[in-house]
């Protein structure tokens, strides 16, 4: 199972649309800041499973929870846009926490437009950077694989699909 999870699109759908036409996933995750972005690659791939949770810029859509749990493949996702979880200041430190409580041992956030992968106290933490406006680094987004209920790798790639960074969880 191929899933790809995006953040801070910021009305910017583009290169999102592209990424999801180029690799044909199962699953996207959309973390935020613009919601809206999510409902759209919805519409325009309606068989693809879209899963997105509120960013601190989609204040107005109480459509979209603030974090969410997500199951795909037998693996239990955590979601979150992170600016609850105060990520500028403590990086994937609380995200990790919140995971942790959840019985998740990955968890992905958003909202510093900046990618960050780490393992916090034994949970896989990663942002996937901003898709549209990033800061410090390429636009990109992040490729989780699930094989047999397993978590296999997350891939951190450019907006056209190159690979920057890959971190093998399968034993």
């Amino acid at each position: 199972m191929k899933i790809l999870i995006f953040s801070d699109s910021h009305g910017y759908n583009v290169s999102m649309a592209c990424a999801v036409e180029r690799e044909a996933p199962d699953m996207v995750l959309h973390l935020g800041d613009h919601t809206d972005d999510a409902r759209e690659i919805q519409q325009v791939f309606p068989q693809l499973t879209v899963c997105g949770v509120r960013g601190n810029n989609d204040y107005f859509d109480r459509d979209m929870p603030e974090y969410a749990v997500v199951t795909s493949g037998g693996v239990r996702i955590f979601l979150t846009h992170g600016h609850r979880e105060q990520v500028y200041m403590r990086e994937g430190k609380l995200v990790a926490q919140r995971a942790r409580e959840e019985n998740c041992g990955l968890a992905f956030f958003g909202h510093t437009h900046r990618m960050y992968l780490e393992r916090v106290h034994g949970v896989l933490v990663c942002n996937p950077g901003s898709i549209s406006l990033p800061r410090g680094g390429p636009a990109g987004y992040a490729r989780l694989t699930v094989e047999n209920g397993q978590p296999q790798s997350i891939e951190l790639l450019d907006e056209d699909g190159a690979l920057l960074r890959c971190e093998r969880i399968g034993h």
